[in-house]
């Protein structure tokens, strides 16, 4: 009995790291990593082109959020290297960043996103599949 407890805790906290693990890619309509934030309540879609980051958001129902105020950081894994980068807003649903990277297949991209629709949350991308 004491086993099933234990394992039935153990899925229970599992749920939320496995609902927004990267390891499925999910492609958006811009092209790029589309991920859950926030338990859902947004979602995050990261396009890489070069050395530009392109952050799409959209609530739960997929509708564009409005930047207005808002702002994010990014921390950018790829090519052995680590590189910070500031998100700026770009017009519409939209935030970009550039930085010393080139964005290649498999990278990783933390983001965290300050009062980008009312709300801060943090999330892990792999824009190129």
């Amino acid at each position: 009995m004491k086993n099933l407890i234990v394992m039935m805790m153990s899925l229970a906290l599992a749920g939320p790291a496995l609902a927004h693990s990267d390891s499925k890619f999910t492609k958006g309509p811009n092209g790029g990593h589309i991920v859950d934030a926030g338990g859902g309540k947004q979602h995050w879609e990261l396009v890489a082109n070069g050395n530009e980051l392109t952050l799409y958001v959209s609530d739960s129902e997929e509708q564009p959020l409005t930047i207005n105020g808002g702002k994010a950081t990014g921390q950018v894994l790829a090519g052995g290297k680590t590189v910070n980068v500031t998100f700026a807003p770009a017009g519409g649903n939209s935030l970009k960043a550039t930085g010393d990277f080139a964005a290649t297949k498999g990278m990783k991209v933390i983001v965290k996103t300050s009062n980008v629709g009312g709300q801060s949350m943090q999330a892990r991308l792999t824009p190129l599949q």
